[in-house]
């Protein structure tokens, strides 16, 4: 679907679909190049380019395996829309599984070429160091 007639909800989920597919140059095309990004670790960058670095890091040091999302707030005005949500991921790392909930939220921007993501962050509840910890 052309990026001009795609509703601000349909840009989130063609991200998560790009991010799914790690797919930098979709995400690239979605994105404003003033994007500010959070990660679940509490990263934070700044622009474009930083935040398809940071990205990359990301692909290279896990698998993620997406369950469904749920839409917990959207609203949408003429040219900001800020959309929340939860969904359940899969962490794939060692050969083991992690599943855990992540929350999220994204501020999306109407340009002359449709709408964009400007921020985009996610948190897991808990901490980050135990999903990761070795099982005994």
């Amino acid at each position: 679907m052309e990026l001009s007639k795609m509703s601000a909800k349909d840009v989130l989920k063609a991200f998560f679909e790009g991010y799914r597919n790690q797919d930098l140059e979709s995400l690239k095309a979605l994105c404003s190049k003033e994007i500010t990004y959070i990660n679940p670790e509490g990263l934070v960058c700044n622009g474009i380019d930083e935040f398809l670095d940071l990205l990359k890091k990301e692909f290279d040091s896990f698998g993620v395996l997406f369950e469904p999302v749920s839409w917990e707030v959207t609203i949408e005005k003429p040219s900001l829309c800020s959309i929340s949500w939860k969904r359940g991921t899969k962490f794939a790392r060692k050969a083991a599984f992690r599943r855990v909930e992540v929350f999220g939220s994204a501020l999306l921007m109407k340009a002359d070429s449709g709408w964009q993501l400007l921020h985009f962050q996610q948190a897991i509840a808990g901490s980050f160091a135990k999903l990761f910890r070795d099982k005994k």
